[in-house]
């Protein structure tokens, strides 16, 4: 009883952290007990095999969090389910003043681990991973719905931030039990970075004046890119945007071990008794230098007429004959270049910058309620750039047969109430066959679903690991005794 108090206790703490934010929560199958992959996202996890190896088609991720961007809160619906009213002013209404809009892919390329002794283990992977994170205001979407007369006397402010990175990891993994109370882990990794893209500002205020309806717009936008296959941009008033890559392939390779990086992981995992254990870990700290292709552009509005004020652009509209000269279809590229003047694109090539990966905080309290059936409750607090991502997961493992392993979870983020995890596997001995996604709910109704994530994968492994010390200090039974027993029972 005392541990089931302190699981609901780091529960309610958990619960508490999470409504404040959206993102994405912890895979469900990293509470499976047949994943060999849980110090992925711990590193102080446990593994229940002596060793493990894992081809392309060992750990496969894939999500998309969409927010408050859903379809049921887009459209209206007729009895067969197609849509017949855009509902604009709903989808906007649903939207909160920072909302968040992410990417995830994961795929372990190669990997392998094993039990050095009775109290620790070491795993070797190399991994491909690519990450988009998307913040962005409510006035992003709600200005070209509701126009600018909803903004009149007060600014419209558009604010986004964006971050898209792809990068290679080879990662060592080493976990080690101090003694049967607590168990440490650490995963060293070395980065190599394919492609980045991310805004150091792209923010603007659009004000309307209630008095003469005069639009006055105040922006500033800079952004800095890279990438392993070698490109060139361009822009000018003359020839407009240019984009040119070139696809050598010795150039490419060459490239890609030139964005170096290093990233962290560090765990810790407290079993106070048998049936209860509390852990913690700290994530991906670290970061990537860019060397390759690097550009920055930058945009701002420009002194090319009497439209410009200050460092402001301001818009007191059209004459009748501009109007009417629009509508004739007359003039329109004239216009268009006129406006372009005033909003510069410069695009140059700079040196090498650095960006930081997005850490993340894990806390997650364990209780095994019988055997080979357990509870957990796990929060995720993640910084993203210029974003905060709290979310809690809470989930139930129960293992069939030694065979079979069913995991359900429940993930909570703000205004998000509705991601049900459900995740299956598969122990064929020498093989692991499991997969899991965060919303069920997606695979029956697509339209109203917030996240969209599938995980799978196959895995070889051998040996269940039996902590002898601990059961026979002595060794009075053999491994073949022991396994007996477990049939028996």
């Amino acid at each position: 009883m005392g541990a089931m108090r302190k699981f609901f206790l780091v529960l309610m703490v958990a619960l508490g952290s999470c409504l404040t934010a959206g993102a994405q929560g912890l895979d469900v199958t990293h509470f499976m007990r047949i994943s060999p992959f849980q110090h992925i996202d711990l590193p102080s996890s446990s593994t229940i095999y002596n060793g493990y190896f894992s081809l392309p088609t060992g750990n496969i991720h894939a999500g998309v969090n969409l927010g408050a961007i859903r379809y049921n809160n887009l459209f209206e619906t007729n009895a067969e389910g197609y849509p017949t009213v855009l509902t604009a002013t709903r989808f906007v209404n649903n939207l909160s003043d920072n909302n968040y809009l992410g990417v995830a892919a994961d795929m372990e390329i190669l990997g392998f681990g094993f039990r050095i002794n009775k109290r620790s283990f070491l795993t070797v992977d190399y991994r491909l991973r690519a990450n988009l994170d998307v913040k962005y205001s409510r006035d992003v979407l709600g200005l070209p719905i509701y126009g600018n007369m909803a903004y009149v006397d007060e600014p419209a402010n558009l604010d986004m931030n964006i971050n898209l990175t792809a990068y290679q990891e080879l990662g060592i993994s080493f976990r080690h039990e101090f003694n049967d109370k607590v168990s440490f882990g650490i995963r060293p990794r070395l980065l190599f970075g394919i492609a980045n893209l991310n805004t150091q500002s792209l923010s603007a205020q659009i004000y309307t004046d209630p008095t003469d309806y005069t639009i006055t717009m105040d922006y500033y936008a800079a952004m800095r890119a890279a990438a392993i296959v070698p490109f060139t941009m361009t822009f000018n008033q003359q020839d407009g945007f240019n984009f040119d890559y070139n696809t050598d392939v010795k150039t490419i390779l060459k490239n890609a071990g030139k964005n170096l990086g290093f990233g962290l992981d560090l765990g810790i995992t407290f079993k106070p008794t048998e049936a209860f254990s509390l852990s913690a870990g700290v994530l991906d700290l670290g970061f990537l230098s860019w060397k390759t292709s690097t550009v920055a552009m930058t945009s701002y509005p420009d002194d090319a007429g009497n439209m410009y004020n200050n460092g402001s652009f301001t818009f007191s509209g059209l004459s009748a004959s501009q109007i009417q000269a629009l509508i004739n279809g007359e003039n329109i590229s004239e216009l268009l270049d006129t406006l372009a003047q005033y909003f510069p694109l410069e695009i140059a090539p700079t040196g090498k910058y650095t960006t930081t990966l997005a850490p993340r905080v894990v806390i997650q309290a364990d209780y095994e309620f019988a055997k080979h059936h357990r509870l957990s409750a796990a929060t995720q607090l993640r910084f993203s750039s210029h974003y905060f991502q709290p979310s809690l997961t809470i989930a139930y493992d129960g293992c069939f047969f030694n065979a079979f392993d069913l995991c359900v979870a429940y993930t909570m983020q703000r205004n998000l109430f509705d991601n049900l995890g459900v995740g299956v596997g598969f122990n064929l001995g020498f093989l692991n066959i499991y997969a899991g996604t965060q919303n069920i709910i997606a695979a029956f109704s697509v339209k109203n679903a917030s996240q969209l994530t599938a995980t799978a994968g196959i895995v070889f492994n051998w040996g269940h690991y039996k902590n002898w010390k601990e059961k026979y200090p002595k060794g009075e039974k053999s491994a073949k005794e022991e396994k007996k027993k477990d049939k028996d029972e």
